[in-house]
């Protein structure tokens, strides 16, 4: 079954930000294969989104969230929940982070219900990239 991919902003900026982090560390080849691992990811829990683990803090705003490490990339976790047609994409975080901290601001900015998109969204296009040395 397919599902559809919501990504909110939030998850859009991350995408950008790991990928210039992982660009600046490794190359652009290794940032172009993470968001193209993190596109695989989301579409493999669109199509089966109870696959990842339940996310369970102690706040009960996030509760219905889940997680996936990106394939590849398994320090980085999808954070989603579930729709009826696929997924909702909040944020792409590094695992060492403070992942219920940083989940529970970003529920207290927004309100007790993340809004769902209109439609899907997305995935964010590279950052300009300078021409690698030859």
């Amino acid at each position: 079954m397919k599902g559809i991919v919501r990504p909110r902003p939030e998850a859009q900026q991350d995408l950008i930000d790991i990928y210039r982090y992982i660009a600046r560390q490794a190359g652009f080849g290794s940032a172009r294969r993470f968001l193209a691992s993190a596109d695989a990811t989301f579409h493999l829990l669109a199509g089966l989104p109870n696959s990842g683990t339940p996310f369970e803090p102690d706040e009960p705003r996030l509760a219905g969230l889940r997680y996936l490490p990106i394939s590849r990339f398994r320090k980085f976790l999808a954070f989603y929940r579930p729709t009826a047609d696929g997924i909702e994409v909040l944020r792409v975080l590094h695992g060492s982070r403070d992942l219920a901290g940083i989940l529970a601001t970003d529920f207290e900015d927004d309100g007790e219900e993340a809004p769902a998109a209109d439609g899907p969204g997305p995935m964010p296009p590279p950052p300009d990239e300078p021409e690698e040395p030859r």
